[in-house]
């Protein structure tokens, strides 16, 4: 929800007014009189303009474009912000995109994603607050998604690798649960290996074990 307060000599005006600093027409807003106009004594003393408060809703896609937009130049950073709508099983998801110089890419990223995990997290509760149903977010920025899914991939198949060829269960790196999920899907596809995950977070690592090993291992969560 969009609001601006507004004032004009009369009510229309200052409606007119709200309207226009919102980029809205009347059918798309909802209005509320503050105060009705005041003409005053001999028509000057006293008097007072009307005053109304006029909203818009917006929609997910500009509801996360204003956030990101106004969260980015808080941060020093001007980026254009591309949405589109899309699916994930058989669900509404919502494609952002930030563009911005490459030098801002780091910044925006964080140290493995954790910025952009950040802000994709925050545009989610920002889209969804008071809304009937969940529409799942997806925030990039310079294709990094893909670039990460790609190297977990790299990463994950060397670590099946080992884990065979050592007939031990092999830890990866800690990372995050969203990345911790990739790998396990992905891994799910090898009839060689399994995967499970342990340690407390932010150190939380997913083990892959071999299906054949040399010894005992210890069952962990796949979370």
């Amino acid at each position: 929800m969009k609001k601006v307060i507004a004032t004009g000599r009369t009510v229309d005006d200052a409606v007119t007014s709200a309207l226009v600093k919102l980029g809205a027409t009347r059918s798309q807003a909802s209005i509320r009189v503050l105060r009705e106009p005041v003409k005053g004594l001999f028509g000057i003393i006293g008097a007072k303009d009307a005053e109304v408060e006029v909203s818009i809703r917006l929609s997910p896609e500009e509801m996360a474009r204003e956030f990101l937009q106004g969260t980015l130049r808080r941060m020093g950073i001007e980026a254009r912000i591309r949405t589109r709508m899309g699916e994930e099983e058989g669900k509404s998801l919502l494609h952002v995109e930030i563009v911005c110089d490459e030098n801002d890419l780091p910044v925006i990223i964080g140290r493995h994603g954790s910025t952009l995990e950040a802000l994709q997290y925050l545009s989610n509760v920002v889209v969804n607050q008071g809304q009937e149903g969940y529409l799942k977010v997806v925030v990039d920025a310079g294709d990094y998604r893909r670039r990460r899914m790609e190297g977990l991939q790299r990463m994950a198949d060397k670590a099946a690798l080992r884990a065979v060829r050592m007939r031990r269960p092999v830890a990866m790196d800690p990372m995050s649960a969203s990345d911790r999920k990739f790998v396990h899907t992905y891994l799910q596809e090898r009839s060689d290996v399994t995967t499970s995950s342990e340690g407390s977070e932010p150190n939380r690592k997913v083990v892959v074990v071999p299906l054949v090993q040399s010894g005992p291992s210890k069952g962990v969560s796949a979370k």
